[in-house]
């Protein structure tokens, strides 16, 4: 399996030779050392087995949120708590796990007419993070 990073507008996609399971730990992890807080999460593959009875790869959806960037972001504007909080989202497929982040910065930006410069900023700290798994 090749790894690969993609950077797009709207999100940021990188491939890890590590199963969905071990990312979810990682990641749970470096949050916390980053200033983050894992407020949830849910596995996708735990719930279609339990409502559908099927079998459904690793699918790992974490809410995270940086309390002082919650803080300027909505302080700065109200409406930025639509964007909050920051989604990462661990998918294992054909033997290749692929972490997923939404990037705030550009959304935001287009929504509220506001700096992206602001959400940048702690959007790069969870992308520095993800580049660390």
């Amino acid at each position: 399996m090749s790894e690969y990073r993609i950077m797009s507008e709207y999100s940021y996609h990188r491939t890890v030779k590590m199963s969905a399971d071990k990312c979810f730990l990682k990641i749970s992890s470096k949050v916390k050392e980053i200033g983050f807080v894992l407020l949830s999460y849910v596995d996708m593959q735990e719930i279609m087995k339990k409502n559908f009875s099927d079998e459904f790869h690793p699918y790992y959806i974490l809410e995270v949120c940086k309390p002082a960037a919650a803080r300027e972001m909505i302080g700065m504007n109200e409406e930025y708590g639509l964007f909050l909080p920051c989604k990462i989202v661990i998918t294992e497929r054909n033997g290749a796990t692929e972490l997923m982040l939404a990037r705030v910065s550009r959304q935001s930006g287009d929504y509220l007419s506001a700096d992206p410069g602001v959400a940048r900023k702690y959007e790069d700290e969870l992308t520095g993070m993800l580049e660390e798994i």
